[in-house]
């Protein structure tokens, strides 16, 4: 589920399943149960179920209680939520790549995605050579 708004001339996504994944996810590293969260936010235990599960959507005033209850800020909740543009990014799944990086292979990594569309090309056309 996702809501399309403009802003500064550009189409932006906010997709709540992502926003409900990093609202679970912060509430286990709490170790803190849905029925608390709930409490502490002020809601209802199965409103918090339907929006870690993009069953609901979540008002701002919510979320920033959400937020509040998890000791977050509201952008800790929504990056990578917010998708700008015809292409999602996925912001998160590559952060948690590159923090497993080396030094050395966090300098390199700008040239080896200078190259990427080169190296991709000739690995698509060896694999449909092969064929």
């Amino acid at each position: 589920m996702t809501l399309t708004i403009e802003y500064g001339g550009m189409q932006v996504k906010l997709d709540y399943r992502d926003l409900g994944i990093r609202i679970r996810k912060r509430r286990e590293e709490l170790n803190i149960p849905q029925a608390e969260l709930a409490s502490r936010a002020g809601l209802s235990v199965q409103h918090i179920s339907n929006v870690e599960n993009a069953k609901s959507r979540v008002g701002l005033e919510k979320l920033v209680n959400i937020a509040n209850a998890l000791n977050c800020s509201v952008d800790q909740l929504l990056c990578g939520s917010l998708r700008v543009g015809k292409r999602d990014v996925y912001h998160d799944e590559i952060a948690s790549i590159i923090e497993e990086f080396t030094d050395i292979e966090i300098q390199v990594l700008p040239e080896f995605l200078k190259n990427y569309n080169y190296v991709y090309k000739l690995l698509k056309n060896n694999i449909e050579k092969g064929k």
